[in-house]
């Protein structure tokens, strides 16, 4: 059986890198099951870790204080340091409170989701988050806390009742609870005696709602658990009945430490500091299962929502769940405790399975004392619905209704509705029972408003005749669909139909619902139709809706359907829109069409189709609109003849709508259909033809058009045309054409503009043009050649035809910017100088300056302008040109050209370097020098070795790329700039900035070599200032190892060479003074320069890092140990132990961590010293770490208890651990335990009181009798477990018995209890053992089956009796199976039958009749068995082994087989006599088989009286079969039977023949009477007179009187001479005919006079009418 509590670790808090020392109750707060904060240390920074529990995750912040606990629900974090509280959202990174105490808070949490309870040595506080408000005090400690560790403060959910927890230590080392229970509203308070406590609010039994208070302690009187009721709210009154429960602690020291409740269970969780958990109920205080759950105490708990359980954290780090097991727990309260009330309790208010049985069996019970009240809690309270089915409400039904008692179902239905509501069969009986009084409607609507009813179908049915609208409230809920729809069409709500149908998918058939609608309302059908496209858009097909409505001629309806239903012009839609338009064409009138093609926008149908269509109905316009959608749909459909066919109609068409319709047709028909139009009526649509033409001039192509007008020789149209085209056309045909036409008609004005305003014409063709036309005014031509670049040209046509005027105009007025090219020309031209002069002059400042230079220039006429050019500078112009111009031209003439050069600011540097190189280089040097042209100054003077300069600029320039340029080539120049810069450039500088920049291009471009000779002759041989210079120290201490480090990596590295840098690096370091001994030692290493290094941290006083170069570079431990000795430094004696401490030299490293009293690192002395044995060393050093006030960590303490016990330093240790320490004594204790250290182990869990792991090692002492007494103490299953195995091994048999007895109470325990002295095999020890514990208070089910199946395998002469004593508390099952093995049958039928496994019982005596059958025995048990198939199965058993009893066992099984069966096995076995007697008691069934069967064993005995009977009374059988066996059988009585039969079955020749051959013709005259033939009448009398059976011939005449013919009977006697025979029959039959004539003479003479009297009364009223004479009479006697 599973545990009924469940413990999973859910997560390890070492997993989120916590470490073990951050595991306790001063830095671990748990405030609910969604975080855990810990307060944890890494070295000296301090950090909060916040555990998500349901996550899993966990982040780190690095905070300062003391304690932090998390909000219950929210990311919300209050801080505590010192006696500064603060709280800050988490998740929106805001401080959202601080507060000052003015005392120390000794402990602190939360108490609800927004408030904090803080407990000072004085008083409690309580401070809420919310606002600004400050910690209020709620009440003051009371004196007896005074001296108390505060564990906890808890109150109950209105926060009225407030507790607070503490322990005190008493002299004899136990912890003794204190508690003060407050009352706020009184301001009272009262100490308890508990460790723990909590309040839960609780429904009771009663089912009213209490808060109870529980308490949990443990002192010198033992353990006690008290629950009871504080009054809170308007509840004053306490109904709880107060417990107190004695528990039993596994020893004085332990006692809780928590107390969690689950309200849903109602049950108690109290766990202790050892681990244990007991279980209570809350309601009854009963100890429901109590276990160790963790070897590591809990000390912190929170509630666990998600299970009703508690989270638990362990001094491990495991975060434990701890929460009943709901599959298991009424199951373990019933087996294992008895107590089935406990159980129903439990199942009923947590709504478990495990005990249906038990409910059912109560309700059953409480109904048959007529106890309905508490038989309808029972139902109510029943988990899962288990009790509310029909079956229970039928039962109800049933009870007769007592006098002055209402109905057992109105009782229940009236408990259950106000406990909650009803199940839907519930629902529909309660209906039915209140809708049949008045106003029973309202009621259930009230209770539906109440959601107290499930709603179903069935209670729609019931409910639609008497309210509709509640109805379908219901069939909606109840998702009847088809039931909600035709509600709705019956009101008529359409809109309502489709919109349900489309909200719960539902599949109607929509197409008939629609033409049913139709036939009633066209036009809400059209309603209908269009929501159920809108909203089901499949549902039904648009196009069998449109044939309805054509179908009846609803064209308006139709219409008005697809056009709701094509809204929004899509293509799925085109076959629709192409029927709407297609119908209401050809229906209605053409203007219905024409709005629906103007106002709806479809697109989409088929144009060419309903083209056609508009065009019949004269709509030209539609016709064209569709004509050209349908060029667009079909491409290759041919539109356009029918186009050009009605685009002539224009008289029709408006016009601003034809010239909008060009614009859907392609170029070319548009162009056909202009020529169409031009071509009908030209006059008439010239007008449009323009129009479209200007419109459309882009798209049908200005050439063409301008082909189109020119063909009719339009050039006035032409010209408007263009001209409404040319400002915004950028054809070049197009404005040669305008200007070309402009001419033609004289708009000479407009040639001009175009020419000077247009840039698209071309320009080659209108000159000439132009020129052709010698047109009297020139500007056109001006313009022409001015916008593009035709002045050359046009000057020399300006100079050769005389009109210079034009040029002196262009150049003064219109375009003086172009002067330079006009002058260029006119030179061109050799036109006069002083006239261009001139001209320029006259042209002034408006002339550009650069243009000018460059076209005289170019014609090397530079001096023709110098005039013009100091008149510009005179007036102060600055271009550069025109200095550089006039510098040119002084270079030249040589006028002042350096002075020029040094003082002119304006010229371009570049420009006259350049013009000075070839003629003057130390004039292109000042000019490049001015302008600072470095890389034509660097290509000047390398090119004409001006080195010297060149060094001097780049020095004094300091730029990094320009050396970076001039240094990368590693050719001669650049060996004859370096000598440049060592020996004349730096030696001349005393700017720091310029040697600096010149050392770092050096160092870019990575010359060392060139560097160190720089810097030796600044640093070494400059001036002062340089060689004292840090950076420059630094600099070639730098330089000088790289370039060491470098030549060490070379290849084929030079000895000689590197040995001489490196003493030239050692002589730097010796002789230089200034640079960072750091930075250099650093790279000294770097470059394995370890004694350079060491000499650099020697000479600077860095001992520490002196040292550490000997230790980690030269590997060099003596000379560090003499250095150490003489600075003689701590620091330098704990490098100089960790060192030691690596290479294993543990008692010189111990000696240099005492030398410099150095305790930080002793986590690696310990594993050091540990890993070399070296614990006496490790004694002392941890001695002086303990010294040490800084060092009071745990892990010191705990090491050095751990080298106490591994140097058998047993009184030291002891001393130590009695002392105060901080040592985690459970961990060493189980190290020595785990390294058979058993004597420290002793000492060490004495000292922390676990008494599990001291049993353990007190057996591992062979102290046995001391460890029983420690598991006793320690009271631990596992404990007990090991106990009792070592006290077997070692035969003390008594000691090992106190502690099975301990083990064996626990269910899960005791299978390995057995299988481990079975195995040793102790087998009457063991059965001793079981015995024993029978007589415990805890004994459970499995002892005692155990100790029966140990009777059952070694002694089973007493298996007997303990199956009948306690037969109700043994595990049958098991018990049954072990005894099947072992082949004890009789036990194993006690056990089926008293288990009420009947069918198993009854198999087990069949199969094993010998050892377990009993006759009495069996019959009781077969009527019991469920299965019918056993009933047979026992008739061929007792068959077989006890046919004596077969009767009385049919007898007993009479009322459960089927007889007709019974007979089939019994025949099956031949052995139906054996069951006459019980088949003569079923005949009454009047089964076929079992009438058969009789009859057979009647037919068999030969006893035909009883045949006869049975045949008479039971007529099921086979009687025809029967009659054809009986009518050949030997004895006459039952061929008789036999005729008897045939005729019963109307059978009447077989039987007659039958009596015949066996002359019973008494048989035979009575067969014919009853067949009532005349022909066997007949027949039989002729056999009796041929037969001369003549007394039977005069019999038949009188039995068969009826049935002869007069003549038969007179023809025989007469022939056979017999009257006297059949005189009588003959005066019977004169008799009767007689009377017979007389009665119908007189009917004929009545019906005669009748006729008469009617003839009369007729003619009387028909005479004078002219009635046929003959009357009816006469058409009878005509016919």
């Amino acid at each position: 059986m599973d545990k009924p509590v469940t413990v999973e670790e859910k997560l390890r808090l070492s997993d989120a890198d916590i470490s073990p020392q951050a595991i306790n109750f001063k830095t671990l707060t748990m405030e609910s099951d969604k975080f855990v904060c810990v307060r944890d240390t890494t070295g000296d920074q301090n950090s909060i870790v916040i555990v998500d529990v349901p996550t899993k995750q966990n982040n780190r912040h690095k905070m300062a204080a003391e304690s932090a606990i998390m909000n219950p629900v929210s990311k919300v974090l209050a801080l505590k340091a010192g006696t500064t509280l603060q709280i800050f959202n988490l998740d929106m990174r805001t401080k959202m409170k601080s507060y000052n105490m003015p005392d120390a808070v000794v402990y602190w949490r939360w108490i609800s989701n927004q408030v904090i309870a803080l407990v000072t040595a004085t008083s409690v506080y309580h401070w809420s988050m919310d606002g600004t408000s400050e910690p209020t005090k709620v009440f003051d400690r009371l004196p007896e806390l005074a001296e108390t560790q505060i564990l906890n403060y808890c109150t109950d959910s209105s926060l009225s009742w407030l507790i607070l927890i503490g322990v005190a230590k008493q002299p004899d080392g136990t912890l003794k609870g204190v508690m003060q229970l407050t009352l706020l509203e009184k301001n009272t308070s009262k100490i308890l005696d508990g460790h723990a406590a909590c309040f839960v609010d609780a429904t009771l039994p009663s089912g009213e709602k209490a808060c109870l208070m529980c308490v949990a302690s443990n002192s010198a009187q033992g353990g006690r658990l008290l629950i009871m009721e504080v009054p809170v709210g308007a509840k004053q009154e306490t109904t709880f009945e107060r417990k107190i429960q004695g528990v039993s602690f596994s020893s004085p020291q332990d006692f809780p430490v928590a107390v969690q409740a689950s309200g849903k269970h109602g049950l108690l969780y109290l766990v202790t500091r050892t681990g244990y958990l007991y279980l209570f109920d809350i309601f009854t205080s009963t100890l429901i299962y109590s276990d160790m759950i963790t070897q590591d105490p809990i000390f912190v708990t929170a509630p666990e929502e998600a299970t009703h359980g508690f989270l638990g954290v362990s001094t491990s780090g495991k975060l434990l769940s701890v929460h009943v097991n709901e599959n298991s727990i009424v199951r373990y309260i019933q087996q294992s405790l008895g107590n089935y009330e406990l159980a129903l309790g439990i199942a009923a208010r947590a709504d478990l399975g495990g005990a249906d049985e038990l409910f059912t069996e109560k309700f059953n019970s409480l109904l048959t004392q007529m106890n309905i009240t508490e038989a309808v809690q029972m139902v109510a309270k029943a988990p899962r619905g288990l009790l509310r089915t029909r079956e229970t409400i039928n039962k109800l039904q049933a009870i007769p209704q007592l006098p002055g008692q209402p109905p057992a179902l109105s009782v229940y239905f009236k408990y259950l509705l106000e406990k909650g509501g009803l199940n839907a069969f519930e629902a529909v009986e309660l209906a039915r029972v209140v809708l049949q009084k008045p106003g029973g409607s309202p009621y259930i609507k009230k209770l539906m408003e109440e959601e107290k009813l499930e709603e179903s179908e069935e209670l729609g049915d019931v409910l639609q005749p008497h309210d509709a609208d509640l109805a379908l409230k219901i069939y909606f809920k109840a998702s009847a669909h088809l039931k909600v729809i035709n509600v709705l069409l019956q009101r008529g709500e359409f809109p309502k139909v489709v919109a349900y149908c489309s909200r719960v998918n539902y599949q109607a058939e929509w197409g008939q619902l629609l033409n049913n609608l139709i036939n009633m309302n066209p036009d809400a059908a059209v309603q209908f139709a269009t929501h159920l496209h809108e909203q089901m858009d499949a549902a039904l097909d648009p196009n069998k809706v449109i044939d309805m409505f054509v179908s009846r001629h609803l064209i308006k309806q139709v219409t008005a359907y697809l056009l709701e239903i094509l809204k929004g012009d899509k293509e799925d839609d085109a076959a629709l829109q192409t029927r709407l338009l297609e119908t209401n064409l050809q229906f209605s009138p053409p203007q219905v069409a024409d709005q629906i093609l103007g106002q709806c926008g479809f697109t989409h149908y088929d144009a060419l189709k309903i083209a056609n269509l508009c065009e019949k109905a004269q709509l030209y316009q539609r016709a064209l609109e569709n004509y050209a959608n349908a060029a667009k749909q079909q491409p290759d459909s041919q539109t356009i003849p029918h186009i050009r066919r009605v685009i002539i109609n224009t008289h029709a068409i408006a016009p601003e709508w034809l010239v909008d319709f060009f614009g859907g047709l392609s170029a070319q028909d548009s162009l056909d259909c202009l020529k169409e139009l031009l071509n009908h009526n030209a006059r008439q649509n010239f007008k449009v033809c323009v129009q479209v033409a200007t419109k459309y001039s882009d798209e049908l192509g200005a050439g063409e058009l301008i082909e189109l007008f020119l063909g009719f020789k339009a050039y006035e149209a032409l010209y408007y045309y263009l001209g409404s085209i040319v400002n915004y056309s950028n054809d070049p045909d197009v404005h040669f054409r305008y200007i070309e036409a402009a001419t033609m008609v004289g708009q000479y004005s407009e040639v001009e503009r175009v020419t000077r305003e247009s840039t698209v014409y071309e320009p080659e063709r209108t000159k000439n043009f132009l020129k052709e036309k010698k047109l009297a005014d020139l500007w056109p031509l001006v313009n022409v050649c001015d916008q593009h670049d035709y002045l050359d040209e046009l000057v020399k046509y300006l100079y050769d035809t005389q009109n210079l005027k034009y040029v002196d105009m262009y150049v003064q007025k219109k375009n003086p910017l172009k002067t330079p090219y006009v002058v260029g020309a006119l030179l061109d031209c050799d036109a006069n100088e002083d006239y261009v002069k001139t001209l320029i002059m006259s042209v002034g400042n408006m002339c550009p300056i650069e243009p000018l230079v460059d076209e005289v220039e170019k014609r090397n006429r530079l001096r023709l302008i110098q005039n013009w050019l100091e008149a510009r500078q005179s007036e102060g112009n600055q271009e550069a040109s025109l200095h550089n111009a006039l510098g040119k031209i002084y270079i030249d003439t040589n006028q002042n050209v350096e002075r020029f050069l040094n003082q002119n600011q304006f010229y371009d540097s570049k420009v006259l370097g350049k013009y000075c190189e070839n003629r003057d280089p130390n004039m292109a040097y000042v000019a490049y020098e001015r302008g600072q042209c470095d890389y034509e100054l660097v290509e000047l003077t390398a090119k004409n070795c001006m080195f010297k300069q060149q060094a001097r600029y780049l020095v004094k320039r300091q730029d990094t790329e320009l050396w970076a340029h001039v240094l990368q080539n590693d050719d001669d120049t650049r060996r004859q700039l370096v000598d440049q810069v060592v020996q004349t450039a730096l030696p001349e500088t005393n700017d720091p900035e310029e040697l600096s920049t010149t050392v770092k291009a050096f160092m870019e471009a990575n010359l060392p070599h060139e560097l160190t000779e720089l810097l030796e002759k600044i640093v070494l041989h400059g001036n002062s200032e340089f060689k004292n210079n840090r950076y420059l120290q630094n600099l070639l201490l730098l330089t000088a190892i790289t370039q060491y480090e470098r030549s060490s990596k070379a290849e084929n590295a030079d000895e000689g060479d590197l040995l001489s840098q490196r003493g030239r690096v050692m002589e730097y370091i010796q002789r230089l003074s200034g640079y960072d001994s750091t930075d250099i030692a650093t790279l000294a290493v770097g470059a394995e320069l370890y004694e350079e290094a060491f000499t650099v941290y020697k000479k600077f006083d860095c001992n520490v890092q002196a040292i550490k170069v000997l230790l980690e570079m030269l590997n060099a431990v003596d000379r560090a140990t003499e250095f150490a000795e003489r600075v003689n430094e701590n620091d330098v004696w704990s490098v100089l132990g960790n060192a030691q401490l690596k290479l294993s030299m543990i008692p010189e490293a111990v000696d240099c961590f005492l030398k410099a009293t150095d305790a930080s690192n002793f986590n690696d002395v310990i594993e050091a010293a540990e890993a070399n044995s070296c614990f006496n060393e490790l004694v002392k050093y941890l001695t002086m770490a303990r010294g040490d006030a800084q060092k009071k960590e745990a892990a010191i303490d705990t090491e050095l208890v751990y080298a106490y016990a591994k140097t058998d330093r047993l009184a030291d240790l002891e001393e130590f651990i009695t002392g105060p320490n901080i040592a985690q004594i459970q961990y060493t204790a189980d190290r020595c335990f785990n390294e058979s250290l058993f004597d420290a182990a002793k000492i060490l869990y004495t000292n922390v009181g676990n008494f599990a792991r001291l049993a353990i090692t007190l057996v591992r002492l062979q102290q046995y009798y001391a460890a029983v007494d420690a598991a006793q103490k320690a009271n631990s299953t596992k404990t007990w477990k090991e106990v009792m195995e070592a006290c077997v091994d070692a035969e003390e048999f008594r000691l090992a018995q106190m502690a099975a007895l301990q083990i064996v109470v626990q269910p899960d325990e005791l299978e390995d209890v057995v299988k481990f002295y079975e195995t040793k095999g102790y087998f009457d020890e063991l059965m001793s053992l079981m015995k024993a514990g029978l007589g415990l208070d805890r004994a459970h089910m499995g002892m005692f089956t155990e100790l029966g199946v140990l009777y059952a395998k070694y002694k089973p002469s007493k298996l007997m009796e303990h199956i009948k004593l306690f037969h109700r508390r043994i595990n049958v099952h098991k018990l049954i199976r072990i005894c099947e093995k072992l082949h004890h049958w009789a036990e194993a039928r006690f056990l089926y039958t008293h288990n009420d496994e009947y069918d198993a019982a009854a198999k087990l005596m069949m199969e094993h009749p010998i050892e377990a059958w009993d006759h009495e025995v069996y019959k009781e048990t077969i009527v019991k068995c469920s299965s019918l198939e056993l009933c047979y199965q026992s008739i061929h058993f007792y068959i077989e082994t006890q046919p004596t009893h077969l009767t009385d066992l049919l007898g007993t099984i009479q009322n459960r087989v089927d007889h007709e069966r019974v007979v089939h096995e019994v025949k099956k076995d031949n052995h139906l006599p054996l069951a006459k007697q019980y088949l003569e008691n079923v005949q009454e069934a009047n089964l076929r088989q079992v009438n058969e069967a009789v009859n057979s064993l009647y037919i068999e005995e030969e006893d035909y009286e009883s045949l006869r009977l049975s045949i008479d009374q039971f007529d099921n059988f086979d009687q025809i079969g029967l009659a054809e066996q009986l009518k050949k059988h030997e004895l006459l009585e039952f061929r008789r039977v036999a005729s008897a039969l045939y005729k019963r079955n109307k059978r009447w020749q077989q039987s007659i023949e039958l009596s015949k051959s066996d002359k019973i013709y008494k048989d035979a005259i009575a067969t014919v009477a009853d067949s009532h033939d005349m022909d066997l009448a007949e027949e039989l009398v002729r056999f009796f007179v041929d037969n001369e059976q003549y007394e039977c011939f005069s019999a038949s005449l009188y039995v068969c009187y009826d049935l002869i013919r007069p003549d038969v009977a007179l023809e025989l006697g007469w022939r056979h001479k017999k009257f006297d025979m059949i005189m009588p029959y003959m005066i019977q039959v004169f008799k009767e005919y007689g009377e017979k004539i007389a009665d119908l003479e007189k009917k004929v003479e009545s019906q005669a006079q009748g006729a008469q009297q009617a003839g009369v009364d007729a003619g009387g009223m028909m005479g004078g009418q002219g009635v046929n004479p003959w009357g009816y009479a006469g058409q009878l006697q005509l016919q």
